[in-house]
């Protein structure tokens, strides 16, 4: 997190944790001294039993221990932008919607309703899948105050306010109203893959171009700290030389970026597309 943390010196705006929060209130506050912004917190349940029934793990103490503390530290004036991110599943977790909206009731969070997508491995059933509509619904029998918030353009949630509220609440729609056409995200995996779009399968190995300079082996931090000697030293000559240039392994993965981009569709797959598509389970993706 410190070396991250320490882009923002080169013009990286924020830092932002996608976190299922157990652990997260005992390594807070150094993750916030060096440079933390953000933290999405991933939570489908208020119910402490459903919790240990649906993640197959007690915890749901800590979970809300880490969300008191980032408001704790909200109040001391840290800054963090706090999202708790619900999928909500007919039958399983819909009954709870109008507890996650009261969460915002006198605390700054906001709260995002997820609508159940298919990935490898959590066995979807497209009857299981709430649309964002039908949860509109709910909350506005609750709440016919509830209303729409202007969204930025690359946005990917639907947001809303009840009025008297401190939070907010939004709507990832990913199932019934894609938001491709402005999606501006992208996803490095953790054994070093691109992914432009979180429900496509096309992947682009960064991980072999950034290794290509140690005959493709696995760079360790004594190898690191010689290759970017190296790297800065040849910088800086050709700057001389041609009035400054990223360096050959930088010009390279700009491109391969680049050309993953411009061959991201418009729209992902449909729902029954989606269904069927092999792609892999969201732990193995991230984010």
């Amino acid at each position: 997190m410190q070396s991250i943390g320490d882009l923002r010196r080169n013009g990286l705006r924020e830092l932002c944790l996608t976190t299922n929060g157990i652990s997260l209130h005992r390594k807070l506050e150094p993750m916030v001294e060096a440079g933390l912004t953000g933290v999405n917190l991933s939570l489908d349940t208020l119910d402490p039993f459903q919790f240990q029934i649906m993640t197959r793990r007690k915890g749901f103490d800590a979970v809300m221990k880490s969300i008191d503390k980032i408001l704790e530290l909200n109040k001391m004036g840290a800054g963090i932008k706090l999202k708790v991110n619900c999928v909500v599943m007919r039958g399983v977790n819909d009954r709870e919607i109008i507890p996650f909206v009261e969460m915002g009731r006198d605390s700054p969070i906001e709260v995002r309703f997820i609508e159940y997508m298919p990935f490898d491995g959590n066995r979807w059933n497209q009857k299981k899948m709430l649309s964002y509509q039908e949860m509109l619904t709910v909350i506005r029998e609750k709440y016919p105050t509830l209303e729409k918030v202007v969204d930025h353009k690359n946005d990917t949630s639907k947001t809303y306010r009840v009025p008297g509220f401190q939070g907010r609440v939004g709507f990832i729609t990913s199932m019934t109203h894609n938001f491709c056409g402005t999606c501006n995200r992208l996803r490095i995996t953790s054994d070093g893959n691109l992914k432009v779009c979180l429900f496509g399968n096309a992947e682009v190995s960064l991980r072999d171009t950034i290794r290509k300079a140690n005959n493709g082996e696995p760079i360790d931090e004594a190898t690191m700290n010689k290759l970017q000697l190296l790297e800065a030293a040849d910088k800086a000559a050709r700057i001389n030389e041609e009035g400054g240039l990223v360096d050959e392994r930088e010009r390279e993965l700009l491109e391969i970026i680049g050309m993953a981009v411009k061959r991201k569709k418009a729209k992902h797959a449909g729902m029954g597309e989606l269904e069927n598509m092999k792609n892999r389970p969201m732990i193995l993706i991230g984010g």
